[in-house]
């Protein structure tokens, strides 16, 4: 695993009562607290904020096509565009449990593939 990856940002965008609930943590699944977001319009700023101590930003979306940008800070940068129309209505703890069975599988198969790659040496090997 690269160091890299460890601080890869995430972002989760639901629709939550006609507001869009911007979500953005790491890869360990710490949020990104007071990470900074902006929100664009036809290539336009129209908002900029930070994120919370959880990760969260309510947002009151004014356009129907927008990308949110969230920025980590050291060139850790996570974008998303929204048709605001077409926005996922999915638990956010269960899009969080969904990325971490992913990451558990893949480290199973890296195991797995480690462990073939031995077993494929020593049988050689004789």
């Amino acid at each position: 695993m690269s160091l890299s990856f460890a601080h890869k940002v995430n972002l989760f965008i639901t629709n939550e009562n006609d507001n869009l609930e911007i979500y953005s943590y790491f890869a360990n699944g710490k949020p990104c607290i007071n990470c900074e977001f902006t929100v664009k319009s036809e290539d336009k700023v129209i908002f900029k904020n930070k994120l919370n101590n959880e990760g969260i930003f309510l947002y009151k979306p004014t356009s129907k096509d927008i990308e949110i940008t969230i920025d980590a800070g050291s060139g850790h940068i996570a974008q998303q565009k929204v048709t605001v129309d077409n926005i996922k209505h999915e638990e956010k703890k269960e899009h969080v449990k969904e990325e971490k069975k992913i990451e558990y599988i893949k480290i199973i198969l890296g195991l797995v593939t480690i462990f073939l790659l031995f077993f494929l040496l020593k049988r050689f090997k004789k």
